[in-house]
């Protein structure tokens, strides 16, 4: 926004900044214009050096008390370090004297942003979309998307992305925002829709292929998926992330081969990431080629030390080595890292139960239910535990308040009904063997998987024989 400075190279630039830095050394008196003064905050900004940014903003204001452009960047200064009240009357202040100026009108709608004000945020970005230039509306229409976005109107927001889209020559980030905006929404059909229309009129844009791929995924149509992932890899078959998107597709049909294969391709374009080494030992752990998966996994540890999943992959490889008490320590890391992980807690809290450490467990099982009662194994590991234990009726406590959480779950009712057999308590455990097959009849499998010996009990034959579906009637 406002104006902008063309300068031939990075070179000029970088002797600017020779200049200014001698001046500092040398205590000199040189002069630098206001538009030095901005290429110089933002040469620093991009070097990441903070300290230098703000010198120079300092200076600047110093000798150019009066510049707006240069207490705009002030206002902004005063924002990111969480001066809200201050950086606003700044700006209307600055307003004043320049009321149709874009650069404040955004930095304004930027503050209130940060301040969680959205709709004040919009109301400023749609002052500024009456006077922007031409070449800067797409910018704006983004940046009312994103206050929608924050605001959860997700339908809203994807009018302005749309608006932006029309108008942009890359619209690469705009097609991943869409796409985000409809997985917000949890409306997978309508961004398959939106892509597939998208692809039609665009075919030869990757982005479109990709986000499509995406959206399969989310609906589980893995071969859809890996379809239009090879539309983005014959645009540009340097595509790295379709490659990985691709493999994983492959992997979630169990087609762990086919994934190694795509995920060793990418070693062609770029070296492996710590996530890739990590799903190479992953498909190798499903495989259950242990060594291989282990030296992928502690490959990815190397690469990136904060890497929960792969402390997590060595934990379960260790596992099932035997090894109880390296396979502890690897998913205490991996929780260490990721302590909002319920699939971590429940595998470390099946290692406590093993080394009956049934303390540590019940930690984890409640840490489960705070962050996530709705994690569909949750319920029955945490009464296991429990009927292990020979404490039958804790059990039962506990599968009743996963029902209350998940009602609709039948292995959830599957499991109480074994567990208010063991505390002898049939007449129950009937009634809710009824419901649950009328909810799920397939799934009463799982009464004799828990309990075979429960094939002997003439009642719980005779309800499953009377609920039987008739198209399942020898």
């Amino acid at each position: 926004m406002g104006e902008e400075f063309q300068w031939d190279d990075d070179y000029q630039v970088e002797g600017l900044a020779e200049r200014f830095e001698q001046m500092l050394r040398q205590h000199d008196d040189i002069y630098f214009d206001s538009e030095e003064f901005e290429l110089l905050i933002e040469f620093y900004h991009n070097q990441l050096n903070n300290e230098k940014a703000l010198l120079a903003l300092s200076i600047g204001l110093e000798v150019h008390p009066d510049n707006n452009r240069l207490r705009i960047i002030s206002a902004r200064q005063m924002a990111s370090e969480g001066k809200y009240v201050n950086a606003l009357n700044l700006l209307n202040e600055i307003e004043t004297k320049e009321p149709a100026d874009v650069d404040i009108l955004m930095t304004k709608g930027s503050v209130y942003s940060m301040m969680l004000d959205f709709s004040k945020a919009v109301q400023e970005y749609e002052k500024a979309l009456v006077i922007v230039d031409e070449d800067e509306v797409e910018e704006i229409y983004s940046s009312i998307a994103y206050e929608y976005e924050n605001m959860g109107a997700y339908d809203t927001a994807l009018i302005y992305l749309n608006k932006a889209l029309e108008i942009s020559e890359n619209p690469e980030q705009i097609l991943f925002e869409i796409g985000l905006c409809y997985e917000l929404a949890s409306n997978f059909d309508g961004e398959i829709e939106f892509f597939l229309h998208y692809v039609d009129k665009n075919p030869g844009i990757a982005a479109g292929w990709f986000n499509l791929g995406l959206s399969y995924n989310h609906l589980e149509l893995y071969e859809k998926a890996i379809d239009a992932f090879e539309y983005v890899i014959a645009i540009d078959e340097t595509n790295v992330p379709a490659y990985i998107n691709m493999a994983q597709a492959w992997s979630s049909l169990g087609q762990y081969q086919k994934a190694l294969e795509l995920y060793h391709e990418t070693a062609v374009y770029e070296p492996f990431e710590a996530m890739t080494l990590y799903f190479i030992g992953e498909c190798h752990e499903k495989l259950q080629d242990y060594e291989k998966a282990m030296d992928f996994y502690q490959q990815a540890v190397i690469s990136d030390e904060m890497l929960p999943d792969a402390w997590a992959g060595l934990s379960v490889i260790y596992d099932e080595q035997g090894d109880t008490a390296m396979s502890i320590y690897h998913i205490e890391k991996a929780i260490g890292f990721d302590d909002l992980n319920t699939e971590f807690k429940l595998i470390a809290a099946d290692l406590y139960i093993k080394t009956k450490r049934y303390d540590k467990a019940k930690e984890q099982f409640q840490r489960i239910e705070e962050l996530d009662p709705q994690d569909p194994d949750l319920w029955k590991e945490y009464a296991y535990m429990y009927i292990i234990e020979g404490e039958t009726e804790k059990a039962v406590q506990v599968l009743k308040t996963g029902l209350i959480h998940q009602p609709r779950n039948a292995s959830i009712i599957y499991r109480l009904v074994s567990a208010l057999i063991l505390n002898k308590n049939l007449s129950q455990a009937y009634f809710y063997l009824e419901s649950a097959l009328e909810l799920d009849f397939d799934q009463h499998h799982e009464l004799f998987e828990f309990m075979p010996s429960i094939k002997y009990n003439p009642k719980v034959i005779e309800l499953i024989t009377q609920y039987k579906p008739a198209d399942k009637v020898e």
